[in-house]
């Protein structure tokens, strides 16, 4: 029985985490739903039983329970200060908060706090902590929608090609062709006709 509620709630982390990943703006209230789940009623239920445990995993992802009444300032702090403590620090996991919690409200940070923040994440990572919004699945669709009925670059109107025609794109794009579980996550963006256009293109096999 453990386990089965420990699978569930796996199940749910994995939707949200996929939620924050494409920059969804998350309600933990019963309205909101994402993939036509209740994803706001977990939300509610984690925060009403308390499950502390649970609660650090969901903020452990990005999530944090009234982001909108915090400071962003002192939740930056709060955040850089986490980070220079941890010994172990998983970086996904950091990255997924900053884009979720921290990155959108960077016009209200100062510059000293954020330079303090990009000192403690070169000495923990060993790279530079970037502050653009970083590209998601959702607006590689979008580009490769674009793409797609781009006459004058796409005149047969193919959703895949070479390199050469599709720059940037044909990575992500090449790893959704031969990956049919990968291409199952965002199929739910694509009308029937473009679904059967794909399948056409061997899309989905």
């Amino acid at each position: 029985m453990e386990s089965i509620r420990k699978q569930k709630e796996n199940e749910w982390l994995a939707l949200l985490e996929n939620a924050i990943n494409e920059n969804v703006q998350i309600r933990a209230n019963h309205r909101f739903k994402y993939k036509n789940k209740n994803l706001g009623t977990f939300l509610v239920s984690a925060r009403r039983k308390p499950n502390v445990e649970l609660i650090k995993k969901i903020e452990g992802l990005g999530f944090v329970y009234k982001t909108v009444n915090k400071d962003p300032e002192s939740f930056l702090k709060k955040y850089t200060l986490q980070l220079s403590k941890d010994k172990k620090p998983h970086k996904h996991r950091y990255i997924t908060r900053f884009n979720a919690s921290i990155l959108p409200r960077k016009d209200s940070l100062s510059e000293k706090s954020i330079l303090k923040l990009n000192r403690i994440w070169k000495v923990k990572f060993g790279d530079i902590r970037k502050w653009e919004k970083p590209e998601t699945d959702l607006d590689r669709i979008n580009n490769w929608k674009e793409y797609r009925y781009n006459k004058e670059l796409n005149p047969n109107g193919k959703w895949f090609d070479y390199r050469k025609y599709m720059g940037r794109l044909y990575g992500w794009v090449y790893t959704r062709k031969r990956d049919t579980d990968k291409m199952n996550i965002i199929s739910e963006h694509f009308s029937k006709k473009e679904l059967n256009e794909l399948k056409k293109e061997g899309f989905f096999k």
